[in-house]
């Protein structure tokens, strides 16, 4: 099929299957998908430009659907999610700009595909080796540890604020929700900032990078940075899709294609982190960003050696690994329901055996 806008023509399938794939992994993962879904783009041929404006659309509407359902599973920490959106709307109005000079200046693609590779591939490492090295552990579910009591404890910026109509206002306040007592608001705004600006440069909503930092960094609970990434998320695509769309770079009919299969995966997804471990959930996910930084790489080199084979093989292999684990969960999801269902009859067998009296 011809998609006009973005001057490309990709089979309707792909990018049905690729919306499936994102929308099992915002839902679980608590990530808008858009290290995937400009990635996938990327690899199926997509103009890095319209690829970044597209994937930042599909981001937000997939990111909307997923956290109004974190929402009712309370997994979702608004007042952390606020402050790190006071971050990341600055540093994506900054990105933005980079990013259009980058088109302008015709390095756009290389330097994009480039930061996306290095990035998606260190993060991916990182994640992997940290969960191989935890299994087996008491305390693998909980990676936060001595680098989340040092950014509790981190005091920077003044003490206080005012603010009008409320006075002075403490600038460290508890996050009960992700289960910390105390911490400085302007951590989660600088972390913000810097997340904002990436991902606005890379056509994502940051969730790939801010899952792990609120978990390994924060040491919030997986399932609580799972649905807080999801609703600062919504207002980073918000602000990225309008942003995109203004220079008309964003082609909204692979994104209608996209978002219609996504908005199943999304629900599925979310359903699935109530029954999955998050050691598992954090796992798969290092293994999602490791296996989409080598696809993005080798991607990269097809365009350098203007090899077609290298092309597809990047594209099986981004489609392939992603396809694969969003299955694992939906699998993992599938036996968790049916072990319930099994647990309940056997209950209600037991409650309805005669007693011998």
């Amino acid at each position: 099929m011809y998609f006009p806008i973005s001057d490309v023509t990709i089979s309707p399938l792909l990018l049905g299957l690729l919306g499936m794939i994102v929308g099992t992994m915002t839902g679980f993962f608590g990530v808008g998908g858009g290290f995937l879904i400009t990635g996938g783009l990327l690899v199926l041929g997509v103009p890095t430009i319209y690829a970044v404006g597209t994937g930042l659309l599909m981001v937000m509407g997939t990111a909307i659907a997923s956290t109004l359902r974190h929402r009712r599973l309370g997994n979702v920490d608004i007042r952390l999610a606020v402050l790190i959106v006071c971050g990341t709307v600055p540093g994506g109005l900054i990105a933005e700009r980079v990013n259009a000079m980058l088109h302008q200046s015709g390095i756009a693609g290389p330097v994009i595909g480039a930061v996306y590779f290095v990035l998606l591939l260190s993060l991916g490492v990182f994640m992997t080796a940290s969960w191989l090295r935890g299994l087996g552990r008491k305390d693998a579910g909980q990676p936060g540890g001595g680098m989340a009591r040092r950014l509790h404890e981190l005091r920077i910026g003044p003490s206080a604020i005012t603010l009008p109509g409320l006075g002075r206002v403490p600038t460290r306040m508890p996050f009960l929700r992700s289960e910390i007592s105390d911490m400085s608001v302007f951590v989660p705004m600088l972390a913000g900032f810097v997340i904002g600006f990436i991902a606005l440069l890379l056509g994502a909503g940051g969730g790939f990078i801010l899952m792990p930092f609120l978990v390994y960094g924060l040491g919030v609970p997986t399932v609580v940075a799972v649905g807080t990434d999801l609703f600062q998320i919504i207002i980073t695509g918000t602000l990225g899709a309008f942003l995109y769309s203004l220079g008309g770079n964003v082609d909204p009919v692979i994104a209608v294609i996209m978002f219609t299969s996504a908005s199943v995966g999304t629900q599925l997804g979310a359903l699935a982190t109530r029954f999955v471990e998050s050691t598992r959930i954090l796992g798969l996910f290092g293994v999602t960003v490791l296996t989409a930084g080598i696809a993005v790489g080798v991607r990269q080199l097809a365009l350098l050696l203007d090899s077609e084979l290298l092309a597809q093989i990047g594209q099986v292999l981004l489609l392939g690994a992603a396809g694969a684990v969003a299955v694992t969960i939906l699998l993992m999801l599938a036996v968790a329901l049916a072990k319930r269902a099994r647990r309940r009859n056997a209950g209600g067998m037991e409650s309805a055996a005669p007693s011998d009296d």
